[in-house]
């Protein structure tokens, strides 16, 4: 009988002193950041137009674009002489190869010099 009252001891003790529930901590936590909305834009209110502009555009025909005219070009070919640092020094027609190469030849005693053919577009005039 001694251990029957011993266990009803313990268990009175267990029913006396219950386990205590852990208390919700209170929360320190850091505020977070919230991004506000940004307000809508209002819109302009539309200016007013002056009445005498109205009418005078109105009343009036649409004016025609005039379109610009194309220059006319043509493309021609020369012989250019350039220096050995690529500057172009003189500039003949096609047909005058000739001149050309004499002329590359007395520039290339003091330093050297060469041909080229290069295309360049011209304007034409109008008749």
């Amino acid at each position: 009988m001694a251990k029957k009252k011993a266990v009803k001891k313990k268990a009175a003790k267990k029913k006396v002193a219950p386990k205590k529930k852990a208390t919700p901590k209170k929360k320190t936590a850091k505020k977070k950041a919230v991004k506000k909305k940004a307000a809508p834009k209002k819109k302009a209110a539309p200016k007013k137009k002056k009445a005498a502009v109205k009418t005078a555009v109105a009343g009036s025909a649409p004016k025609k674009r005039t379109r610009r005219r194309r220059k006319q070009t043509i493309k021609k070919i020369y012989w250019i002489v350039f220096s050995s640092t690529m500057k172009p020094v003189a500039k003949f027609e096609f047909h005058e190869k000739k001149e050309a190469l004499a002329k590359v030849e007395t520039l290339s005693k003091k330093s050297p010099h060469f041909l080229q053919k290069r295309k360049e577009e011209e304007e034409v005039e109008d008749e």
